[in-house]
């Protein structure tokens, strides 16, 4: 059933307040008093060709026909941001490894959409276009605050009043007349609210000026990660989310439990492991056993660490070759925990008891939930190694009467039954 009230007016209610909160940013107050730091200016416009292009190219990937009707050229502000830096001169200006971090967090958010729901595009395709960053008003007071003698530096801000002028009625009645039931719009309205949350913290960031090194900015991936190191090479952040995102698809268990906040964890956590890389082998597997055997008290087997050191550890030689040769700890740290685990629950084991689970609650359940039986088997194997509530967690979860019916519920005592008789 599609709805009755148009796109684009659930799309500005929605976001109203956090497009509110943007235009009060202490960034924007800074313009407004001619206080505003030409080096903050500069690295929101280099952070912007991020957010943009990394935006494009993500429609591109997806080649789905509704998204390219929608974000025609007149959107892509690509060209204009960098007319913009091409007033500053190169080199005169510091960077702000926050905002560039954070830009390329909405980047990577933007190609997880692609490959989990591409639709949800047309809600940050929606900020994008719409939000609470131009217009005639702003572009005279950064001329003035920067000293600009003409509209030099301020292209990208200018389009906006342009744009909405001459290309507005066309985009909203081409993302209206876009066919979308409820479930589309509540995804259409998560990315829209995503995209400005990404916004509002990357504009945060830039007055006062956050000058911290990339390795201090774990709360950009995960607010509630505490203070450790991530890496300073952004290649390496990048993987990282990807190898993040792999775990996350190869186990859809992740999402249907801890959802978004388990996913910003799989980020700091991911990074963490990444900034360990250095280290000697036996500081990454103490490190990397000690947080396996944490996690795996709170649902998540250590075989699930197994496999996500793996994909890190491809995405990271991926992404940065030169350092293959330190990546090699984090497989050897997957390794560690396989070899302590399969005396117990072998390889073979574990894919006996996913055939015992699907078996038995059938090939739907499979294509939706993958990798119970492992799930479990590898959990009887935390248990038996001492993890404490390992396997009480997770079976306490997948037991609720109130998520799965009866018939998965006996499944999985009766797989848990079979790990503990064929253990070694």
């Amino acid at each position: 059933m599609y709805q009755a009230i148009p796109l684009t007016e659930t799309l500005q209610a929605a976001t109203y307040e956090q497009n509110m909160r943007v235009g009060a940013l202490p960034f924007f107050r800074a313009v407004a008093t001619h206080q505003l730091n030409p080096d903050s200016y500069v690295a929101l416009l280099s952070a912007l060709v991020t957010v943009y292009e990394s935006f494009q190219q993500a429609l591109e990937q997806a080649n789905y026909p509704l998204l390219g009707a929608v974000w025609d050229e007149h959107l892509q502000k690509q060209a204009l941001l960098r007319h913009d830096l091409n007033a500053f001169t190169v080199g005169r200006h510091r960077e702000v490894p926050a905002a560039n971090v954070r830009a390329h967090v909405l980047a990577e958010q933007f190609r997880l959409r692609v490959a989990r729901d591409p639709l949800s595009l047309l809600g940050s395709a929606y900020v994008l276009a719409t939000w609470n960053m131009g217009g005639v008003a702003l572009s005279a007071q950064v001329t003035q605050t920067l000293g600009f003698n003409s509209a030099t530096g301020v292209t990208f801000l200018a389009s906006f009043d342009s744009w909405g002028q001459t290309h507005w009625p066309q985009f909203a009645n081409r993302l209206n007349a876009t066919p979308l039931g409820s479930e589309a719009v509540r995804h259409l309205v998560q990315a829209a609210q995503e995209t400005l949350d990404a916004l509002e913290d990357l504009i945060d960031q830039l007055h006062p000026l956050n000058d911290s090194p990339t390795s201090e900015l774990v709360t950009l991936l995960n607010p509630l990660a505490g203070n450790h190191v991530i890496p300073s090479d952004i290649r390496e952040i990048q993987a990282a989310l990807r190898a993040g995102e792999r775990t996350w698809r190869q186990i859809p268990y992740y999402e249907l439990r801890y959802a978004q906040k388990g996913r910003k964890y799989t980020w700091s956590d991911s990074n963490w492991m990444v900034a360990l890389a250095g280290e000697s082998q036996s500081r990454v597997n103490e490190q990397i056993h000690w947080l396996s055997r944490y996690l795996a008290t709170k649902g998540m087997p250590q075989w699930t660490m197994e496999c996500h050191l793996l994909q890190l550890h491809e995405e990271l030689v991926l992404a940065v070759p030169e350092k293959h040769a330190a990546y090699a700890s984090l497989a050897e740290a997957s390794r560690m925990l396989a070899e302590e685990r399969r005396p117990l629950v072998s390889d073979m084991l574990l894919e006996a008891l996913d055939d015992t689970f699907y078996a038995r609650v059938g090939a739907q359940w499979n294509r939706w939930l993958p990798h119970c039986g492992s799930l479990l088997g590898s959990a009887v194997a935390d248990h038996r190694l001492g993890v404490t509530g390992a396997l009480e967690n997770i079976q306490s979860w997948m037991t609720d009467s109130t998520r799965f019916p009866a018939l998965w519920i006996d499944t999985v005592h009766t797989v848990i039954s079979q790990a503990r008789q064929q253990m070694h």
